[in-house]
């Protein structure tokens, strides 16, 4: 029993070291003047959570709900047929073409987002083919954008459950009279549901507190939750930028509890 204790040791360290650490700094910025740089002037006070109430957060929360709600939407439209068609398939080489899927999220996020801007531009490869458009600045960009990155958190957790998911039932379903489209609506969808809130947990969160996409395809007039983050921290206003870190930080403990209440087993946070 000791020596699994001291195998768990590292991680307790680094658990300790880049978790609960910084976590307990931006709790104390939220709620005193308290500055890593500037611990001199230390008082309990709540003039940070103001802040909250400020149009310039207001704008950004909602801008943060509209573009990942509506890209999450999209990415179960598209990522559910997907997540069924690869874990009902009998074909081999299954495993490869759900690996093919990994892919992308191999290269760097920022090229990617370049990759994107550079076709979005009014100048681009697009222009071989007489479609000229300007989309830097615009919504269209963005959820087209954020589609193509989160697309594969939301497959994997759906196709994790539905490539376990006993075809007994299914047969059962089908030998007792249900039509295909019953079988489907009263087995597999209610047996998918833990991979469906946590495809769309794993896609909603990223897609909220993105910063470089926006920044990139918005034209710099579009703000989400990360690039309020980043305009805060870089004008030095630590502590607003620690008090809206607080507040995805206790919406991602929210939606983390909920794929728990969902996915006991842990089998679809891949």
């Amino acid at each position: 029993m000791k020596s699994i204790y001291k195998l768990v040791l590292p991680y307790l360290f680094w658990l300790f070291l880049l978790i609960v650490i910084p976590s307990i700094f931006i709790i104390l910025a939220t709620i005193s003047t308290f500055h890593i740089f500037n611990d001199y002037d230390f008082r309990l006070t709540l003039d940070s959570l103001r802040f909250l109430q400020d149009s310039i957060f207001l704008n950004a929360f909602r801008n943060s709900i509209k573009y990942a709600g509506i890209t999450t939407l999209i990415c179960f439209v598209i990522g559910y047929p997907v997540a069924y068609y690869f874990a009902r398939s009998e074909s081999k080489n299954k495993t490869l073409y759900v690996a093919l899927l990994i892919v992308p999220i191999w290269s760097n996020m920022i090229v990617r987002i370049i990759a994107w801007e550079n076709i979005f531009k009014p100048v681009s490869i697009i222009n071989l083919f007489n479609l000229s458009f300007d989309l830097i600045g615009r919504d269209s960009a963005i959820i087209i954008a954020m589609v193509s990155m989160y697309l594969p958190f939301m497959i994997f957790p759906i196709y994790a459950v539905l490539d376990k998911m006993d075809d007994a039932l299914v047969e059962a379903s089908r030998d007792l009279g249900a039509s295909a489209s019953q079988t489907f609506f009263k087995v597999t969808l209610p047996l998918s549901l833990g991979g469906i809130v946590s495809g769309v947990i794993m896609t909603l969160l990223p897609a909220m507190t993105a910063f470089a996409l926006p920044e990139r395809l918005g034209g710099g007039t579009i703000i989400l939750l990360g690039n309020l983050i980043e305009k805060e921290i870089f004008r030095g206003s630590f502590n607003i930028a620690a008090t809206v870190s607080f507040v995805v930080m206790i919406v991602m403990l929210g939606l983390f509890m909920l794929i728990i209440r969902f996915d006991k087993e842990g089998e679809t946070l891949l």
